[in-house]
C-alpha cells in the first residue's frame, strides 16, 4: 500500500509505501506533511506491482496538530491511460484507454466505445448500447449514459491553467506557466521572464526562487483579500524584487469555493429550519447546484475580478410545508442578489448582496 499527499503546484508533501503482510483492511497508516499547508490524500493498495483498489481526493485541511481523517472508502480500481477528464455539473466523466480499447468511466462503471460519424468534433458510442455516447467538441463534450443526457461537460485540464499573483501599489503581477515566470512590475516599466523553477515547500509556503531574475516569490497558505476588489484568493504572496519586497495576494479565488459541499446555515441571518438540510456546490466549469430543504437547485456562476453572480437558477418543484416552502424561497432569492462572497476567520462562506452588501447565506464546511 502507498499513501501521497499532495499540496498546490502538484508538490509531494509526503509519502510512504507499507508493506500489508496480508492484513485485512481497515489498514492503520500515518503520514508526515508540511505544517500549516493543505493538500489531499491518495491511497493505493497494489497486489504484484498491479493498483487494485483506490482513494483519492482525501482532502485536508492546513494546521500544525495531526489530522484524523478516519475511514477512507476505497474502490476498485482498472487505471486508464491517456485519460481525458469531464466535469458535467458535478459529476466526473473519464474517456482514456485499456488495452487499446477507447473507454468512457462514468458512475463508476466502464463503456466500451466505438467511433462513429460525426459533423464535427470526436464522437463515439458504446459497443452494443447507442444510448450511451460522448460527443467531444474541443473543451467541451455531451455525455449521454443509457439515454439520459448529462449536464454539459467542460474539460479538466489543471495543468495547462497558468497560476497569478498580483499587488498594488506598485502595480505588479506575476504568472508561473508550464515553462516560465513572467514578472511584471511598476505598472508595466518592469518586465521580466525566467525559467520556471522547481517549488520549494517549506511549513505553511510554497518558494519559487529565481536568481537568474534576481528574483523570489514567497506564497503562503493564508487568506489574502484584494486591496483594491476585496476579493479573497488563497496565498499571501510576497515578490522579491532587487532590494525591494512587494505584497499581494495569489491563487485562483474560485478554489475556495469548489471541492466541497457547503452546508447552509443560515438564510438572511435566520438559521435554517432543523431538521433540513439546505446546501450550495460549486462545480468547475462554472456551475452551482445544492439543495433548499425542499427542492433541488441548479444553474450557473460568473466570478470575475469584481465578484460573484448566480446566473439561470432554477428548481425542482416538488410541493413541501409552508415553512420550508418559504424558506426555499429566501434561498432562491438570496442567489438572484449575490454580488460578492467573502471567508470569515472560522472557515465559513458569506455569500454577500443585496442594496445593503448584507450578508444573505452563511455556509460551513462539513
Amino acid at each position: 500500500m502507498s499513501v501521497a499527499a499532495q499540496g498546490a503546484f502538484g508538490t509531494q508533501l509526503g509519502f510512504k509505501r507499507y508493506k500489508t503482510e496480508g492484513q485485512q483492511v481497515p489498514l492503520p497508516f500515518s503520514l508526515e506533511v508540511p505544517s500549516d499547508i493543505s493538500g489531499s490524500l491518495r491511497a493505493v493498495i497494489s497486489v504484484n506491482g498491479q493498483p487494485l483498489w483506490l482513494a483519492e481526493d482525501v482532502g485536508f485541511a492546513r494546521g500544525a496538530e495531526p489530522v484524523d481523517l478516519g475511514a477512507m472508502r476505497l474502490e476498485s480500481v482498472t487505471p486508464l491511460s491517456f485519460a481525458s477528464r469531464f466535469d458535467c455539473d458535478g459529476t466526473e466523466a473519464l474517456f482514456g484507454v485499456i488495452d487499446n480499447d477507447a473507454i468512457m468511466r462514468v458512475h463508476g462503471q466502464d463503456y466500451r466505445m466505438v467511433e462513429t460519424i460525426a459533423a464535427s468534433g470526436a464522437r463515439y458510442v458504446a459497443e452494443g448500447d447507442d444510448r450511451t455516447e460522448l460527443w467531444s467538441k474541443g473543451k467541451s463534450a455531451m455525455v449521454i449514459v443509457a439515454g439520459d443526457e448529462l449536464p454539459e461537460c467542460t474539460l479538466i485540464d489543471k495543468s495547462a491553467e497558468p497560476y497569478n499573483a498580483s499587488g498594488n501599489e506598485p502595480g505588479w503581477n506575476l504568472e508561473i506557466t508550464e515553462t516560465q515566470v513572467d514578472v511584471v512590475a511598476d505598472y508595466g516599466a518592469l518586465t521580466r521572464t525566467a525559467p520556471r523553477p522547481e517549488v520549494l515547500v517549506a511549513p505553511g509556503t510554497y518558494l519559487f526562487d529565481m536568481p537568474g531574475i534576481n528574483a523570489s516569490l514567497t506564497l503562503r497558505e493564508q487568506l489574502c483579500r484584494d486591496n483594491a476588489t476585496g476579493m479573497p484568493h488563497p496565498h499571501r504572496a510576497m515578490l522579491k524584487l532587487d532590494d525591494r519586497e512587494l505584497h499581494g495576494c495569489g491563487g485562483d479565488p474560485s478554489s475556495l469555493l469548489t471541492g466541497v459541499v457547503w452546508q447552509i446555515q443560515e438564510v438572511a441571518n435566520k438559521e435554517v429550519i432543523d431538521s433540513t438540510t439546505v446546501t450550495i456546490e460549486f462545480s468547475e466549469g462554472g456551475r452551482v447546484s445544492g439543495g433548499t430543504g425542499c427542492n433541488r437547485f441548479m444553474g450557473g456562476y460568473d466570478l470575475t475580478g469584481e465578484g460573484l453572480t448566480f446566473r439561470q437558477v432554477g428548481s425542482t418543484m416538488m410541493a413541501c410545508r409552508d415553512a420550508l416552502m418559504t424558506q426555499e424561497q429566501g434561498v432562491l432569492d438570496a442567489l438572484e442578489q449575490v454580488r460578492r462572497f467573502d471567508i470569515d476567520d472560522a472557515g465559513a462562506l458569506l455569500l454577500i448582496g443585496g442594496p445593503e452588501d448584507n450578508i444573505l447565506l452563511t455556509a460551513h464546511r462539513p
